[in-house]
């Protein structure tokens, strides 16, 4: 199980570095492969993810965090400036992905009841 959280970070993480590559090197070649690549092998790690964690809940972990990653660094990184309606936005995505987190949990542990 801790291999498949794993795996989901390194395809959160390559998500956030191509889709920043994309930013940082728009109109070249090699800012293009780093992105093409970096997103591939987010989609190979996000795979091997949902071989053992529910697609619902790593899908919404990775797109939501992929989302909040990618904001933080368009801020901290080219200077972005977020609206109120922008971080309400992600407010509710982050708040989104605990509930579906927190409502697989609830179904993991009544399986796990109705089983004994």
């Amino acid at each position: 199980m801790r291999l498949a959280w794993l795996f989901l970070v390194l395809a959160i993480t390559t998500e956030v570095a191509g889709l920043t590559a994309m930013k940082a090197a728009s109109g070249s070649y090699a800012g293009h492969v780093i992105m093409y690549a970096s997103i591939a092998l987010s989609y190979v790690f996000l795979a091997r993810a949902v071989k053992t964690i529910s697609v619902s809940v790593a899908y919404a972990i990775w797109e939501g965090s992929g989302v909040a990653l990618i904001t933080l660094a368009s801020v901290f990184v080219f200077g972005h400036v977020l609206n109120g309606r922008e971080m309400l936005g992600l407010s509710m995505a982050v708040v989104g992905i605990l509930l579906v987190n927190a409502g697989e949990a609830q179904e993991e542990e009544t399986a796990g009841e109705a089983a004994r």
